[in-house]
C-alpha cells in the first residue's frame, strides 16, 4: 500500500472515531469546513477580480498603444501629404504660367515694372537666396497702382510678378489640384476658397486639425500683388492609415484573443475546482454520517430517548415501537436527536442545517425536506409522535400522551 493512501485511510479512521465519541468535534469539523468554503469562495472572487482587472488593464494599454500608433501613422501620412500638396500647387502654378507664356505670343504682353532697393551692408548682394533689407515696388498695368513689399528674397520678387500674370490668365483651378492629388494617391480638397490676405506666403502654409489631427489645412498666396490667397483642406484617407497599421492591428487582435482564451480557461478551471471542492465536502460529510458504526452490544433501555410509545436509540440509528424495529440513517438520527432535545418547541431550519450539514445552502435545504419526509414515514406507526412544519421557519416534534 502506498504511504499516501495509508495516511488518508488512517486520517479518515481517526476522524470517524473522534466524531463518534465527541459531538463538539463534529460541530467543529463542520464549522471548519464552512470556514474553508468561505475562504475558498473569497479566494475565487479575488482571483476573478484580479483576472478581470488584469484583462481590463491590458486592454486599456492596448487601446492606448493603438491610439498612439494611429496618431503616429497620421503624422507620417500628414508629412507625406504636405510634400504631395506642395508638388501639386507648384505644378498647377507652372501650368498656369505656361499658359500665360503661350498666350503672350498672340496677345499683347502685360508689363509690370519692378523697382528694387537693396541695402547690401548686411550681406553679399550676389546671394539671391539670402534675405536682406530690401524694398520691392511694383507698378501694375491698367490702373496705375504701386505695391511696395519689404524684406523679400530677390528670387521671390520675380516670382510675385509671375503669379500675378498667371492669375490673370487663369485662376487657381481646384480640379487641377484634385487630379494631381488623386494621382499621388491622396484625397481631394474640401472647403476650397479664395480670400484677401496681406501676408505673403511664398510656399504653402500647413496646419492640422480634426480629432486626431487627420485634416491638413493649406493656405497659399496665389496672387500676392492683389493680396489674394487660396485656402483648402485635405483629409488623410483612413485606408492609408489602416494599411500602415495592418501588422500592429493583427498583432493586437491576436494578443487580445490569447488573453481572452487564457482568462476563459482560468475561470473554467476555477469553477471546476469549486465543484470538486463542493463534491469533496459533501462526500466527507456523508462519509462521516453514514459510516457511523453502532456499538457491538445491544442497546440498553436506559439509552433510549422516549418519544411517546417509540424508543429512539441514537447510537444505533434505531426506532422501536413495540416489536417493530426501524433503522434510519445517521443523518436522520441526528435530525431526530435535535428535534427530540426540544420537544414541542420550534427548531429553526438554519439550526438543523448548520448542525447536520454544516451550512444552509439551497441544496442542503432541499435535502432537509427529504430527510424529514423519511422520518415522518419511520415514525408513522406511533400516532402520538409527529413532526409538524412551520413554513419558512422550521419544525416541531410533537409528542402526545407521553406518560402512556
Amino acid at each position: 500500500m502506498k504511504p499516501r493512501i495509508f495516511i488518508i485511510i488512517l486520517l479518515a479512521d481517526i476522524l470517524l472515531k473522534y466524531y463518534k465519541t465527541c459531538t463538539s468535534a463534529r460541530k467543529w469539523l463542520f464549522l471548519q469546513t464552512k470556514k474553508n468554503n468561505r475562504r475558498m469562495n473569497k479566494r475565487i472572487k479575488t482571483v476573478w477580480i484580479l483576472s478581470i482587472a488584469t484583462m481590463a488593464v491590458i486592454l486599456c494599454g492596448q487601446a492606448y498603444w493603438l491610439v498612439s500608433l494611429y496618431k503616429y501613422a497620421i503624422g507620417l501620412n500628414i508629412e507625406k501629404l504636405k510634400t504631395e500638396c506642395t508638388k501639386a500647387v507648384e505644378q498647377e502654378e507652372l501650368y498656369r504660367f505656361y499658359l500665360s507664356e503661350r498666350d503672350s505670343v498672340e496677345t499683347p504682353k502685360t508689363h509690370i515694372y519692378i523697382k528694387v532697393n537693396i541695402d547690401n551692408r548686411k550681406g553679399n548682394s550676389k546671394s539671391v537666396k539670402k534675405k536682406v533689407s530690401s524694398e520691392v515696388t511694383y507698378e501694375l498695368p491698367g490702373i496705375k497702382r504701386r505695391v511696395k513689399l519689404k524684406d523679400l528674397e530677390l528670387a521671390s520678387g520675380i516670382d510675385l510678378a509671375d503669379r500675378y500674370v498667371a492669375w490673370h490668365v487663369r485662376k487657381t483651378d481646384k480640379r487641377h489640384i484634385d487630379s494631381l492629388l488623386t494621382i499621388a494617391g491622396q484625397d481631394t480638397t474640401t472647403a476650397f476658397r479664395f480670400y484677401k490676405s496681406n501676408k505673403y506666403m511664398a510656399h504653402p502654409v500647413f496646419t492640422t486639425s480634426g480629432t486626431f489631427g487627420n485634416r491638413l489645412d493649406v493656405r497659399y498666396s496665389t496672387n500676392p500683388l492683389e493680396f489674394i490667397a487660396v485656402a483648402f483642406s485635405i483629409t488623410v484617407k483612413p485606408s492609408n492609415i489602416l494599411a500602415a497599421m495592418a501588422w500592429q492591428l493583427a498583432g493586437s487582435a491576436l494578443l487580445v484573443l490569447v488573453l481572452a482564451i487564457c482568462l476563459t480557461y482560468q475561470i473554467k478551471t476555477i469553477i471546476i475546482q469549486k465543484r470538486i471542492d463542493g463534491i469533496r465536502h459533501e462526500f466527507l460529510k456523508n462519509m462521516i454520517y453514514e459510516t457511523k458504526l453502532p456499538p457491538a452490544s445491544e442497546p440498553a433501555d436506559s439509552e433510549a430517548i422516549k418519544l411517546g410509545e417509540t424508543d429512539f436509540f441514537y447510537s444505533f440509528n434505531e426506532l422501536r415501537h413495540g416489536t417493530d424495529k426501524t433503522i434510519i440513517t445517521s443523518r436522520q438520527a441526528e435530525i431526530l436527536r435535535l428535534l427530540a432535545e426540544k420537544k414541542d418547541t420550534l427548531v429553526s431550519r438554519e439550526e438543523l442545517l448548520t448542525e447536520v450539514w454544516g451550512d444552509d445552502s439551497y441544496s442542503n435545504s432541499m435535502a432537509l425536506n427529504v430527510q424529514i419526509t423519511y422520518l415522518r414515514r419511520a415514525l408513522k406507526p406511533d400516532p402520538a409522535v409527529s413532526i409538524e412544519a412551520v413554513i419558512k421557519k422550521g419544525y416541531i416534534l410533537k409528542v402526545r400522551n407521553e406518560a402512556t
